[in-house]
């Protein structure tokens, strides 16, 4: 394997059993091949600031394979986050990967991103000024726990070569290189037993266990887009989740084939899941947490039949729960207005 920063991957995944619980947990793991993380880590802090009341803690800690994951833990001032509940703020796929978390942080280097798909919000400290204790973690091959793609090898050399003699700029000549390798690292990852996706569940359960190190409880999860079909796989994996919102990943398996399966990553396209279990049953799976989902009308990514009939499912599944669904339908493309990131703070923290 290249010296990409990950040499020590194979091997772990070797030596970790399969992730096992109740049938929810065992069916996903199994689907996915998520190995059983380690035991929860002891964050060591990295730096810490104060902005508009809302205290930023910049976490870090070793998943057991390859570099460090980095977390901002965002809280009120003036409160102790180990008195409140806490939400993990799982950060979209969009094809960046240079940078992770940080996209959902009042930072320089995510102003760009949320002007083109958050409407420029930025949402962790938003949703933390609500008085919540929010953690936004990168997670396996974004960020921090980007690959090292600095010496591109085989199929990436020839497009590095190309991206510097055209110019492109090293931020993102790294992520026009990161999205072919995506493909690479989902082909490895298939080979030794797991899945591209069954890596980043692996490490957001290991945030969703620091998290919970840090706070009272009760927890929910959120994220936008590749974020929201992450916060839908975590629920799934682990069932004392309390709160589910997600927010333009939803649609039934059927609709997406074949015409919408080229524009998804390796986050929604793990091979055999679509034979296995339907993305709203993922969603919905024990039913005992509250779930939000809101669906963009015109969003390019979902056909409208496919939302709608996984919106019908989900409202079939939840009828005569205790636990609450609701499914909201906007209007606009694939991406997160002001107002949806209001409903989506209200809903986690009512």
């Amino acid at each position: 394997m290249n010296n990409d920063g990950y040499d020590d991957w194979y091997d772990y995944v070797a030596a970790r059993p399969r992730l096992t619980g109740d049938d929810w947990t065992t069916l996903v793991s199994e689907a996915l091949g998520v190995p059983q993380p380690a035991a929860a880590p002891a964050p060591r802090v990295v730096g810490v600031k104060t902005t508009d009341g809302i205290r930023t803690t910049e976490l870090a800690w070793s998943v057991g394979y390859g570099p460090e994951q980095h977390a901002w833990f965002l809280h009120p001032d003036d409160e102790d986050p180990s008195t409140l509940p806490g939400v993990l703020d799982l950060p979209c796929h969009a094809g960046i990967k240079s940078i992770g978390a940080v996209r959902l942080l009042a930072d320089p280097a995510a102003r760009s991103y949320q002007e083109l798909y958050e409407d420029g919000v930025a949402f962790a400290p938003m949703l933390a000024a609500r008085g919540v204790a929010v953690l936004a973690p990168d997670a396996f091959s974004w960020g921090s726990r980007r690959f090292d793609l600095s010496h591109p090898e085989g199929q990436l050399e020839g497009l590095a070569e190309l991206l510097e003699r055209a110019g492109v700029p090293e931020g993102e000549r790294y992520d026009r290189l990161a999205g072919l390798h995506e493909h690479l690292v989902a082909k490895r990852a298939g080979a030794i037993g797991t899945s591209y996706a069954g890596m980043i569940a692996h490490d957001d359960l290991t945030s969703l266990a620091v998290l919970r190190s840090l706070t009272a409880g009760p927890v929910g999860v959120t994220g936008f887009s590749g974020g929201g079909g992450r916060a839908a796989t975590l629920s799934a994996l682990d069932g004392d989740i309390a709160k589910v919102s997600i927010v333009a990943m939803m649609a039934t398996n059927e609709s997406l084939i074949p015409d919408h399966l080229d524009c998804h990553s390796w986050l929604l396209n793990t091979p055999w899941r679509h034979q296995v279990v339907d993305v709203p049953e993922i969603a919905a799976n024990r039913r005992t947490h509250d779930l939000h989902v809101v669906y963009c009308e015109q969003d390019s990514l979902f056909p409208m039949a496919g939302m709608k009939a996984a919106d019908a499912r989900l409202a079939e599944l939840y009828a005569e729960e205790p636990a609450t669904y609701e499914g909201v339908f906007v209007p606009g493309p694939h991406g997160v207005s002001r107002a949806t990131h209001e409903r989506v703070a209200d809903f986690l923290t009512r």
